[in-house]
């Protein structure tokens, strides 16, 4: 009996969130990418989404990680979020560094899905002074455009 349940509950998420559906293509996954922190100043930019712990008051319904790679210092990001509408065409996440450092780092990333293979960012660079005070960096708000990548290229991140 607990098979049976479980066999049908777990697939009723995907109901609720198609975006996150195993067949088809999916939101969650993997993404690469370029990002201008500058105008001579182009970054890989690499995520990893999956799907969250639920939705509303339980919780965001997006997570995941994220890593710029930097000649200096490669920056890593926790990521928190929502679909904005039952596709998960519009999105926004939380972009929060795994440790403190100074510099520029990514703000709150507010994403376009196609449906397929192409997710659109924008973002306001945030600068992080040494007493550890955050202000919004001197640059307009940031776009980029992120395609489909797979684990290799998570996994291999900066190696480049």
């Amino acid at each position: 009996m607990f098979l049976v349940g479980l066999a049908l509950i777990y697939p009723a998420r995907w109901l609720m969130h198609p975006w996150a559906a195993p067949l088809g293509p999916a939101l969650v996954g993997y993404w690469q990418g370029e990002v201008a922190y500058g105008p001579d100043d182009s970054r890989t930019i690499v995520l990893r989404l999956t799907e969250g712990v639920g939705g509303g008051d339980e919780g965001s319904e997006i997570g995941g990680t994220a890593t710029v790679c930097a000649a200096e210092q490669d920056a890593t990001y926790a990521l928190s979020g929502d679909a904005l509408d039952y596709r998960g065409t519009r999105l926004f996440l939380n972009a929060q560094p795994t440790r403190d450092a100074t510099g520029l780092h990514l703000g709150r990333l507010d994403g376009a899905w196609d449906g397929h293979d192409g997710l659109t960012i924008s973002t306001t660079l945030l600068r992080t002074a040494p007493d550890g005070s955050v202000t919004s960096a001197d640059a307009p708000t940031v776009r980029f455009q992120l395609h489909r990548a797979g684990k290799a290229d998570f996994t291999a991140r900066c190696d480049v």
